[in-house]
């Protein structure tokens, strides 16, 4: 029986049950049991030399999580640490909150660990300055640019955030809606607030005034964050028809809620998502979403890192095509435009 039988058995990853053996906290309290209800089946007992052997051989990597809640990011890490399961690189995964600061944890996991390179699955590249500018090792962000730095250590791999959330409101604008809310995050994160210029820019072109303090609510990346936003939403702005979300998980909260207050998505209000998650293709109605490629995302930020690595080479910043996904959480209502 080895951890690859086990995980077989358990339908997880091979790095999921790994974390399990090694007591890793990033782990679903459901997912742990389930892994060592096999593990005591089969009276599966780790080898310690050999687990230490195997880490002497294994180059170390450092993968930092911006969000403990954000599907997204939860699936970048996911295909990040399958494949390098059969590379000779190992990763640290250290999962911080939306509001903790990457820059500073990822410079004490620098003088801690030693990585020969570390991975940012989220964040801003606005807390990548400071004490950071001594991580004298690559680095990837992978979901936000960070061309802006001018670091030749750091790269990143993104969607162009800003074009798809214009997108997304010339959208709305275009089915006729002016009455536009915005559940997103803290705008202190670059991502939220290269997404809500994005916004804010298709609103300006269509001539569409918005109020920042009555119609944008903050919220986490989180089904729980977007469900307790629509309420203060819907509180200040009883007349809206329509919800820019700045994540599916805030869209599905969001509509959650909508419904517990007697509202019906489209019909009486629209709400539009972003990530196009696997799980808004099986909603009720089907979310309207920008698809970011997750695994395009994901294979050219580990890509990009280990090049940096091997080959030296200088940093890049690319941008990965999103596509636009036209569901069933918007309603026409431009014949009713006055």
């Amino acid at each position: 029986m080895t951890i690859k039988d086990i995980a077989k058995e358990c339908g997880c990853a091979v790095g999921t049950v790994s974390r399990v053996l090694n007591n890793h906290p990033d782990v679903s309290e459901k997912t742990r049991e389930k892994v060592l209800a096999v593990v005591e089946k089969h009276g599966f007992v780790l080898n310690e030399n050999a687990k230490q052997l195997k880490s002497q051989e294994r180059k170390n990597l450092a993968i930092i999580v911006q969000g403990t809640s954000s599907t997204l990011l939860n699936g970048l890490l996911e295909r990040i640490q399958k494949k390098l399961e059969s590379s000779a690189y190992s990763a640290n995964v250290i999962i911080l909150d939306e509001n903790e600061n990457e820059g500073a944890n990822a410079t004490r996991t620098y003088f801690s660990i030693k990585p020969l390179g570390i991975i940012f699955l989220g964040g801003s590249p606005d807390r990548l300055t400071g004490d950071f500018e001594k991580v004298h090792v690559p680095s990837v962000l992978i979901s936000n640019n960070a061309g802006s730095l001018g670091s030749q250590f750091v790269s990143s791999v993104s969607t162009d955030n800003l074009k798809a959330a214009y997108s997304s409101a010339k959208f709305l604008i275009k089915k006729g809606h002016r009455k536009i809310g915005v559940i997103g995050g803290a705008l202190d994160s670059g991502l939220s607030r290269i997404r809500y210029e994005g916004f804010c820019k298709a609103m300006k072109s269509a001539r569409i005034p918005f109020d920042f303090e009555k119609s944008y609510a903050v919220s986490k990346y989180s089904f729980e964050g977007g469900f307790k936003a629509a309420e203060n939403l819907l509180k200040e702005n009883p007349d809206l028809t329509a919800i820019f979300t700045m994540s599916d998980a805030m869209a599905i909260g969001a509509i959650r809620k909508l419904s517990d207050l007697g509202k019906k998505v489209p019909d009486d209000i629209s709400v539009i998502g972003f990530d196009g998650i696997s799980l808004a293709d099986f909603m009720v109605p089907r979310l309207t979403t920008i698809r970011q490629m997750e695994e395009q995302l994901a294979d050219e930020g580990l890509s990009v890192l280990l090049d940096k690595i091997e080959n030296k080479t200088a940093p890049s910043h690319k941008l990965i095509p999103f596509e636009f996904v036209d569901g069933e959480s918007v309603k026409d209502i431009s014949t009713d435009a006055p």
